[in-house]
């Protein structure tokens, strides 16, 4: 493999699109992607193409072989050493509060820079926020928590959280860095934000936000008050109204495509067996990678689900007769679209309730937006139809697809 060298002045950004280019080139059976990745990725350097073609890599799989071109061992020391080069600015920020949510499902922790009139909130999920706000609060409990527990092995380990950063904001969602040392050596590790809040106030480490972060995502502090602005467009709410249009570019197709699978099968409303059928449908949709990548075979998904609906018109599928779909209410219409989107208005009782359940999996990956990946998790939480026993016979289980989603995601 030849190493190039980096220009005298990188860009984060252009390497981060190269990479997006090699995973397209990939995923499009290109000979020369499939070499580069070959030359990197030691579990690929004996696999012939036809079989390399057939898996799913991701995008942290074509940053570590971008990285490796530039001879660095993985693509968090490049970045790092691009940061360093760029000497980008980071505030310190501290924990001002965390609100909780009355419907107990999400957390908001809010973080207040030091020397600037502006906080930055982040949504957490309840576990991960109650974990935080137990030790702020200087609360014991009886066994370890997870944070602990990475704390203590850390610990054990001969190593040192020296600080966190919130570093980027991607498509509405946070990504933080937890910075260690261990016998001189600096190691950095991604993370969801609300672990390393949670890990850095067990280790009394400082806590850092990027100033482009704060500058797009931050809002602004009254300064008589030092209040937040709760009129603000990004200071969050628990509200209805605010939470309506959070389904990802890709969610909202993928309901409209399910849509459009209910009308082909002659149903009034969308089943989760239709959401299945448009997930499998369509291989770019990362729910559809994370089921590939799972080892499910997607077109047999899609003949099982068509077995189980039937085809062509109302007469021949499984189902009785339709009846008219129960106006779910407000509250059950936050995640099944907005107005101004092309989504369908008409989902049965039990998408809607998969459609809770994807809101939960997002919050719980302190993700803003629900994606089709979440959407997923929230078919193999339902826990009936068809659309789960289809899953669940494929071998599709939740801590797996949980893996599997924040590796896609990430």
């Amino acid at each position: 493999m030849h190493t190039r060298s980096l220009p005298a002045r990188p860009s984060l950004e252009h390497l981060r699109n190269r990479a997006k280019d090699l995973l397209k080139s990939y995923r499009a059976g290109h000979t020369p992607a499939l070499v580069r990745f070959r030359e990197v990725l030691p579990r690929l350097s004996a696999m012939p193409d036809h079989r390399l073609a057939r898996l799913s890599l991701s995008l942290r799989d074509a940053q570590r072989v971008i990285a490796a071109e530039h001879g660095f061992a993985s693509w968090s020391d490049l970045r790092t050493h691009i940061q360093r080069q760029e000497n980008i600015d980071m505030l310190e920020v501290t924990i001002d509060r965390i609100h909780v949510n009355p419907a107990g499902h999400q957390r908001i922790v809010v973080l207040k820079a030091k020397g600037v009139d502006r906080c930055l909130p982040i949504w957490v999920g309840s576990a991960e926020g109650d974990s935080i706000a137990l030790k702020l609060e200087g609360k014991e409990v009886p066994r370890p928590l997870t944070h602990d527990l990475m704390d203590s092995m850390i610990s054990d380990l001969g190593a040192k959280v020296t600080q966190v950063i919130v570093s980027e904001l991607r498509e509405d969602t946070f990504i933080a860095r937890v910075v260690l040392q261990r016998n001189g050596t600096t190691i950095e590790r991604d993370s969801r934000p609300s672990d390393a809040i949670a890990l850095a106030v067990r280790c009394g480490a400082p806590i850092f936000a990027e100033e482009d972060v704060l500058e797009c995502a931050g809002v602004p502090l009254n300064p008589a008050t030092g209040e937040p602005d709760p009129t603000d467009a990004r200071w969050p709410s628990f509200s209805v109204q605010k939470r309506a249009d959070a389904l990802s570019e890709d969610a909202r197709s993928l309901l409209t495509q399910a849509d459009r699978e209910a009308k082909r099968l002659g149903r009034r409303a969308s089943e989760p067996e239709d959401i299945l059928l448009a997930l499998t449908g369509e291989a770019d949709y990362v729910g559809a990678r994370v089921l590939a990548d799972l080892g499910a075979d997607l077109q047999a998904i899609r003949e099982r689900l068509e077995q189980a609906s039937g085809r062509g018109g109302p007469e021949e599928h499984a189902h009785p007769s339709p009846t008219p779909v129960e106006d779910p209410g407000p509250e059950k219409k936050e995640l099944a679209g907005h107005p101004e989107h092309d989504t369908p208005t008409e989902l049965s009782a039990a998408s809607h309730r998969v459609l809770r359940l994807a809101r939960t999996e997002a919050d719980l990956f302190s993700h803003s937006r629900v994606d089709t990946a979440h959407i997923l998790l929230g078919l193999v939480l339902s826990g009936d139809g068809p659309a789960w026993q289809v899953l669940k016979e494929s071998g599709v289980e939740i801590e797996g697809a949980r893996a599997s989603v924040l590796k896609a995601l990430s």
